[in-house]
């Protein structure tokens, strides 16, 4: 794993934890299982690893070497572009099931994979949008959202159960993200991280109400 991927996990990790007011973890990087170990686990390609014994919830996660070695090829916080934005939104991801996971089990609460695959693409939005704004002087593109949830590909090996997953947690992702966008784009930040929160701390029915409502 390169440096600059690291440095990469733990910010966004810390960005995640301070936009949702949540209390921080220990670093995702403590969690990282070498690529040359991840054959041993299921699944493929970058993925987070949740098992759970009784009430004890074990947590690791896998991120390719060529997703590091991209990022770390064309940093993403010195320019975030088509060049690197699958690489880090990928990562982005899987920090977000990781931090999502470890929220969800403090306060007791089940997750379902759609709600993970949910609240990752709202945050694989917010995380870019984070990065592009401060490289922009503040300007919020919808040509962001466009590329993040009508331009994008399903990894032929998925079963047809997880591409409906994921289609669906892509579909509602965008039109929350059309929401947050209108916010942003009107200078009402402190209303995107309020939403934000409130959203965050919602079931996925709940989520799934509040997206239906959305003007």
């Amino acid at each position: 794993m390169t440096a600059i991927a690291q440095e990469l996990l733990l910010e966004t990790q810390r960005r995640l934890e301070a936009l949702y007011a949540i209390e921080p973890q220990a670093p995702v990087t403590d969690f990282l299982i070498p690529p040359e170990e991840a054959e041993v686990y299921p699944g493929s390609g970058s993925r987070t690893l949740v098992s759970q014994s009784g009430d004890d919830v074990s947590v690791g996660l896998i991120l390719e070497t060529s997703v590091g070695e991209r990022l770390s090829e064309s940093d993403p916080r010195v320019q975030l572009d088509t060049s690197n934005l699958d690489a880090f939104c990928t990562l982005t991801e899987e920090v977000s099931h990781f931090v999502y996971v470890l929220f969800c089990a403090q306060v007791l609460r089940s997750v379902t994979e759609l709600e993970l695959e949910l609240q990752g693409e709202v945050d694989k939005y917010l995380n870019a949008t984070f990065l592009l704004s401060r490289q922009n002087e503040g300007a919020v593109t919808s040509r962001l959202r466009e590329m993040l949830f009508r331009r994008y590909r399903l990894a032929a090996s998925l079963t047809p159960e997880r591409a409906e997953r994921y289609r669906a947690a892509n579909d509602l992702a965008f039109r929350y993200c059309g929401y947050l966008e209108r916010l942003l784009r009107a200078s009402r930040v402190a209303d995107v991280a309020r939403e934000s929160r409130r959203f965050y701390r919602l079931g996925q029915s709940e989520k799934l109400d509040r997206i239906s409502h959305l003007q």
